[in-house]
């Protein structure tokens, strides 16, 4: 794009209280997301799936809402009084939402719907001025003399954004973790009203710098008219015997030729913006969920005695865009220009095909996260068998010539190919003489089920003080790991500990969990940790550390005058720090940084001058799309994370081939 400079301006003063008040709406946004999916699952009890689909709803309706705020600016209000009145209806929704977050004595049907309301005035508010505040800077610069510096402070706007965004990342964490409020280890109240605050400090700034802005609002109606014009182009193109060059000529009196001229270049330019909602998709997308991956990892710094928090972990991506925007101009795109890719869609195409390495990335880390699965070929079934006693036990399985020791406190697995879907086996159970509270010579002569591609699972215990059993836990053995990578746990007991006995789980980060005589055989989702196990509220001499995507079986059982406690790990996953994120990070914050500067450099230079507005509300446009997208790919609720972000690869890599081809046709106002 060639630069146009005939005389030396100077820098308009005014784009600095803009680019403040872009900082503190970044500042305010980020502290309202942030924490966002966390405080609807912990403290409005969302489900993971639902609170995933209200924050993407959320953002949708943030990049939905520009189009409002355009129409506002071009036929009500002006730019300037739009940017006020929208953000004060976004103050307003900050002061709601932190205000749900402190009256939790209240109904918590009541508590949602006030949040939700604080939600959407949020999103009416931030969304509304996002295009706003890039084309009100555009009118405090004279063109073409000031091209290139509208260029830099396109650099300086990015910058503010993301280091509004660094902050809230950094300080926020800070308000919720580090300080304690309504008897809570967690303070969601002065996080939302913090971000609140910020927010009316600059709206409040904004206002007293009135006198400063030049006020040029020549798009006077043309937002509804282009509406109008578009449709007339698009219905005239469909029109047999119209030609489609002729339309500049066009007789009709319902549009001018400068109008249908523009019209032409602003659809032109949206055409192009079909291909913005895949990456933005991702963009949002990775927010939520590399946060949770970051959970089923290890954030230790040993050599530092500190950890990072999954929550912080996203940090990296405003403090390493600021390194690459800061040397955009001056180091990046004249690499670029070296290498060949000079265009803005060329860059795009480049942004693309580093967004889809990010995402492999991520999906190679979830994979080695979750582990080794539990797939069972046909024609094949396995069986576990338990011993809750301190002595040897000798298993012998005549139909499959099987003849096996069990250690004390130990479990044996057999692999049996069967002769119909569900085979009875014949087992015969020999105790040791150590067995001490077993008969002397005691035999347990029973059978076991094995099912076609089942896994069944037996537990060798007392069913009272005078009976020994080989019980059946539960129905099969449900080894399917969840999405979210979290552990999973059941526990077995014998008839002495007693089935109304009071079992739980506790951690040192306050996780708690209590198995019922009902739930006991069956694997429940637990949170990572070290946990200590209680029994009837007396911790036993015995902890567990408990890693991603890993089943746990506890074994509880008296032998003789001590109780054993033994645990069973299957299907185990890794358990890897997090800092092995750092190479999707990379990839992803160098393809939003690309894509961020070129798609605003496109739409601001490629729009006609009295189109702006409505030209840049179509861009916004696309991250809604975008985050539409993730709602229903998380409806489809694919059960493995790691297809999830395959898909994402998928889609990325096949949208990049069209911005591939849109590079090649697209023909420039400037070249």
């Amino acid at each position: 794009m060639e630069l146009l400079v005939d005389e030396k301006l100077k820098y308009p003063k005014s784009t600095w209280l803009i680019i403040f008040f872009q900082f503190c709406e970044r500042y305010s946004y980020f502290g309202f997301r942030t924490f966002l999916v966390l405080y609807l699952t912990t403290v409005l009890k969302f489900t993971g799936d639902h609170s995933m689909i209200i924050y993407h709803s959320f953002i949708s309706l943030v990049y939905i809402s520009p189009l409002i705020g355009a129409m506002l600016a071009d036929s009500f209000w002006g730019k300037f009084k739009t940017i006020i009145r929208l953000s004060a209806i976004y103050a307003l929704g900050g002061v709601i939402l932190a205000g749900a977050s402190m009256i939790d004595m209240i109904n918590i049907d009541i508590q949602k719907i006030i949040a939700v309301l604080g939600l959407f005035l949020i999103s009416i508010g931030a969304g509304g001025i996002r295009p706003l505040c890039i084309t009100f800077a555009g009118d405090q610069f004279k063109f073409p003399q000031q091209q290139q510096q509208f260029q830099h402070y396109i650099i300086r706007y990015i910058l503010a954004l993301d280091i509004g965004a660094l902050l809230s990342s950094i300080l926020t964490p800070k308000f919720k973790h580090g300080v304690h409020c309504f008897e809570k280890n967690s303070c969601y109240p002065l996080t939302f009203g913090v971000s609140a605050l910020v927010i009316i400090i600059a709206v409040v700034t904004f206002i007293f710098g009135e006198k400063m802005f030049v006020k040029n609002d020549t798009e006077h109606k043309a937002f509804s008219r282009t509406f109008g014009c578009i449709y007339y182009i698009l219905t005239k193109r469909i029109t047999p015997g119209i030609s489609i060059n002729g339309l500049d000529h066009t007789k009709d009196n319902k549009y001018t030729d400068d109008e249908i001229m523009d019209s032409r270049l602003a659809l032109n330019v949206i055409t192009v913006f079909t291909t913005y909602p895949v990456f933005w998709a991702l963009y949002e997308y990775q927010i939520s969920r590399w946060k949770l991956q970051a959970t089923l990892m290890n954030g230790r710094l040993d050599f530092l005695n500190w950890a990072i928090n999954p929550d912080q972990m996203h940090t990296i991506t405003p403090f390493c865009a600021l390194l690459f925007l800061i040397r955009f101009y001056g180091t990046l795109n004249p690499l670029l220009t070296k290498i060949g890719i000079r265009k803005p869609l060329q860059k795009l195409t480049l942004s693309g095909c580093l967004a889809t390495v990010a995402f492999i990335f991520s999906a190679m880390l979830q994979f080695e996260i979750l582990g080794n699965s539990n797939i069972i070929p046909a024609g094949e079934g396995r069986l576990n068998i338990y011993n809750g006693f301190d002595c040897d036990v000798h298993a012998r399985l005549p139909t499959l010539n099987i003849d096996h020791t069990i250690q004390p406190l130990g479990m044996m697995n057999v692999n049996y190919a069967l002769v119909s879907r569900e085979d009875i086996v014949e087992i015969v159970l020999h105790f040791d003489r150590e067995c001490t509270f077993v008969p002397d010579a005691f035999e347990l002569n029973t059978t076991v089920t094995v099912a076609d591609r089942r896994e069944i699972s037996y537990y060798l215990t007392r069913l009272n003080t005078n009976t020994i059993g080989l019980n059946r836990v539960g129905n099969y053995d449900n080894y399917v790991k969840n999405k979210r990578g979290n552990p999973s746990l059941r526990v077995l007991v014998d008839g002495s500990i007693g089935f109304d006995s009071h079992i739980s789980f506790n951690s040192s980060n306050g996780n708690s969990y209590s198995f019922p005589s009902s739930q006991r055989m069956y694997f429940n989702e637990v949170a990572m940790g070290k946990y200590n196990l209680y029994w009837n509220e007396q911790m036993l001499p015995s902890s567990m550390q408990m890693i991603p995507a890993t089943f746990y079986t506890v074994t509880l059982q008296n032998n003789g005058d001590k109780t054993d406690v033994k645990v069973f790990t299957k299907y185990e996953g890794a358990y890897f720090h997090v800092l092995w994120q750092l190479p999707q990070y990379v990839f992803m914050i160098l393809a939003v940084v690309i894509f961020a500067v070129t798609t605003l450099e496109f739409s601001f230079f490629e729009a006609p001058i009295n189109l702006k507005t409505f030209v840049f509300a179509f861009d916004l446009l696309t991250i809604a799309v975008g985050n539409l997208l993730v709602i229903i790919i998380s409806a489809i609720s694919i059960e493995n994370q790691a297809y999830e972000y395959l898909l994402y690869s998928s889609l990325m890599c096949a949208d990049t081939f069209l911005i591939a081809y849109f590079s090649v046709v697209f023909r420039s106002r400037y070249h």
